[in-house]
């Protein structure tokens, strides 16, 4: 393992009996595929407990392929959505239980934009709705944009809310594209790992249901995005890692 992420070795265990304690899950996801990527197994064993879960993405994912001519924005939305249902079909998530905001993938207000508090309108309706006890999200310094400004939205949207539900935050391209700076630090959280050996299975499933993310499926957009072997093996080990904030 890389030395800058030696602080995961300290990852305290979640049990399966303590993952019953979660309660409504809501699970939060700046793009179609990070849920299977980030939180992917334990989705599914909290399903296979009869744990409700609820999954909201927040963009429209349709700035994967920006070039396609096979693919316009309209069709690659359309694509990722139903990539998305039938990725969380197969962690034992119905499609009723899924919600899709479509800002614009790429430009996710972060906090001081003027749209911001339209994004937070649109989220805190949701969690008013869902009345989540536990919400899985993204970490609040993963190097991508919309993580970022999807973790601010958060923040903000549950501001007003009295009671307030236990956060996760996974990580998605930490691995690949962090600058120390982007690390957690010593003392700011409580690191957690979930042991998912039992459902990787259907976690690959999961990830491999993204076809337009996970192979040549767009074809005609040479600056098209793909998940790369390098960046999916992070993905295909045995724990989920969480952290949970302290200050």
């Amino acid at each position: 393992m890389n030395n800058k992420l030696n602080w995961i070795n300290q990852a305290q265990l979640i049990s399966s009996a303590e993952l019953l304690n979660f309660g409504q899950t809501l699970v939060i996801a700046p793009h179609q595929d990070d849920e299977s990527l980030g939180c992917g197994g334990t989705i599914a064993l909290l399903r296979q407990a009869n744990i409700p879960v609820q999954v909201v993405f927040m963009t429209d994912g349709s700035m994967s392929h920006p070039n396609s001519l096979l693919y316009p924005a309209e069709k690659l939305i359309l694509t990722r959505e139903i990539e998305a249902v039938e990725a969380l079909k197969v962690l034992g998530v119905e499609s009723s239980e899924i919600r899709f905001l479509r800002l614009k993938d790429g430009s996710l207000p972060s906090r001081g934009r003027t749209d911001f508090e339209e994004a937070v309108n649109r989220l805190t309706a949701v969690l008013y709705k869902v009345g989540p006890q536990t919400i899985l999200i993204p970490w609040q310094r993963d190097p991508h944009p919309d993580h970022r400004a999807t973790w601010q939205i958060i923040q903000a949207a549950l501001a007003p809310i009295d009671q307030q539900p236990t956060q996760l935050e996974y990580f998605i391209w930490l691995w690949e594209r962090a600058d120390p700076a982007d690390l957690p630090l010593l003392g700011e959280v409580e690191v957690f790992k979930v042991n998912i050996e039992p459902v990787i299975g259907l976690k690959k499933q999961a990830i491999e249901a993204h076809i337009s993310q996970t192979t040549t499926l767009i074809d005609d957009d040479p600056d098209g995005f793909i998940l790369s072997p390098e960046v999916l093996a992070h993905f295909e080990k045995a724990d989920e890692i969480f952290i949970k904030k302290l200050i």
